[in-house]
């Protein structure tokens, strides 16, 4: 449950201030993407992020190590809510009210920059200017519990410690507007989801 939980994290921090092309507040500027991602520190592993729709639609899947154990695990952002479920475990899973309907509720058009500040805030981030990874220039917010680099939206960078605990998550790979399978996007229907509270 702590790898799904540090997924849906890392997913709400890749909420970007951006609009789509009809003016509703969406996610991401790029209508779709293929992103992956290497971690390390107490985590390792790999992840890939699939999205379409801005990123309306979303798939998260990762593969972790920690203390000698991996995990596998889904996350899929569809409609009103979020589904999260391992494969190894069939049956079962958990899903949870989409928080970004309650993100595009508050945000509209040129209150969405203040927005995402606020999340941050709460986090106890403080935007911290620019820097460049992997030829990007990204936006930086910094806190004492790391920092984080995002470009147009997508997160490039997490770099977290607290206490003995630290956590990286870093891209190797950016592709955007790009055709995404929908078949990352299906709920399957062999698994009976519990539901738990929203963040």
């Amino acid at each position: 449950m702590k790898t799904i939980a540090s997924t849906l994290i890392c997913l709400l921090i890749a909420g970007s201030t951006s609009l789509a092309q009809d003016k509703t507040p969406k996610p991401f500027k790029f209508k779709s993407g293929i992103i992956e991602y290497k971690y390390s520190g107490d985590k390792t592993g790999i992840g890939t992020q699939y999205f379409d729709d801005y990123g309306m639609k979303s798939a998260m899947y990762s593969e972790l190590t920690q203390n000698g154990q991996t995990t596998r695990s889904w996350v899929v952002t569809s409609g009103d809510y979020q589904y999260m479920w391992d494969p190894s475990k069939p049956g079962q899973g958990m899903k949870m009210k989409n928080p970004l309907i309650s993100w595009i509720a508050e945000a509209s058009g040129d209150d969405l920059e203040s927005f995402a500040a606020s999340t941050y805030e709460k986090m106890g981030f403080v935007k911290s200017g620019t820097e460049t990874f992997l030829g990007k220039t990204c936006d930086v917010v910094k806190g004492n519990m790391g920092k984080v680099l995002t470009w147009n939206g997508i997160l490039m960078l997490m770099d977290f410690k607290m206490g003995a605990y630290t956590s990286k998550q870093e891209v190797t790979s950016v592709k955007t507007d790009v055709p995404v399978d929908a078949k990352y996007f299906v709920i399957p229907k062999n698994i009976t989801f519990s539901e738990m509270p929203g963040f």
